[in-house]
């Protein structure tokens, strides 16, 4: 067989990207408390604004705005809450990509979960069976170009808004016509940290590992690192994290996960293609 044949090449390429795409689409989670505004890119590049019941799915990536807080039951039966200005990628069912902001994971009420890992800048921290806060502040200048190049895409969506229900929301004919702010956004209570993943343990055992070492922590410890190439460290006390969540975010929601996603509602999801 000659393996420099075209459409050999052109086989194993499709299914190479067929394999990378596999699980795009499977249900990971579902939003069981917002407030603010969230919106989601599927995996097939769809823009979707999400409401209270709305799935995730494996591929999506999530971005929330100024002054919001999501909450998603995992299907694992973990709970992951985003922060303010936060990018997480739903890379699997057992893997999240925190691109930048803030995260809290509570492990689930019934042990043994499954393993669940977040990725943040080539730095992998395990859950284990903890619960706890994650910030991760990229270099500036990464971080300014990938904001800008998602507000781009939300600047060039076609309007009216498309939606389940047929109807436009002014809202997110608002959304669709965004531009990009010649000003900087206010600071975050976390603006005066440095770029690097900090991680503040709330309950039980995790582990940060990355190219520099590996360092586990137990509740109550702070750790930090500032990139991939240097060993996660212990710190002695709060650097200044901050995660407060609105009132109305006081008590969890059950019943959340992916396994009761099918169940109908009156929220209405809204999509950009």
């Amino acid at each position: 067989m000659n393996l420099h044949s075209p459409v050999l090449a052109s086989l194993l390429a499709a299914l190479s990207l067929f394999g990378a795409q596999a699980g795009a689409g499977t249900p990971a989670g579902q939003l069981t408390q917002l407030s603010g505004f969230v919106m989601a890119v599927k995996a097939d590049g769809v823009l979707k604004v999400l409401s209270p019941q709305s799935v995730v799915e494996v591929g999506d990536t999530l971005t929330s705005e100024q002054d919001t807080y999501v909450r998603i039951g995992l299907a694992d039966g973990r709970q992951a809450v985003l922060g303010p200005h936060t990018r997480l990628k739903i890379a699997s069912v057992a893997r999240l990509d925190l691109a930048e902001g803030q995260l809290q994971v509570l492990a689930g009420p019934a042990p043994g979960a499954g393993r669940l890992v977040i990725e943040a800048g080539d730095t992998t921290v395990d859950a284990g069976t903890g619960s706890f806060n994650l910030f991760y502040r990229p270099d500036p200048a990464v971080a300014l170009a990938r904001r800008a190049y998602a507000q781009a895409s939300l600047a060039l969506a076609p309007s009216p808004v498309q939606s389940d229900a047929e109807v436009a929301l002014p809202v997110w004919e608002k959304v669709a016509q965004v531009q990009i702010p010649s000003a900087p956004r206010p600071p975050s209570a976390s603006s005066a940290l440095l770029p690097g993943l900090y991680v503040q343990v709330i309950d039980g055992l995790i582990n940060m590992s990355n190219k520099g070492g590996s360092q586990s922590y137990s509740p109550g410890q702070f750790g930090y690192t500032p990139n991939f190439a240097q060993p996660p460290a212990m710190l002695p006390k709060n650097p200044g994290l901050q995660f407060t969540l609105p009132a109305t975010f006081s008590i969890p929601t059950t019943g959340g996960s992916a396994s009761n996603s099918g169940a109908k509602n009156n929220a209405v999801d809204c999509e950009v293609r």
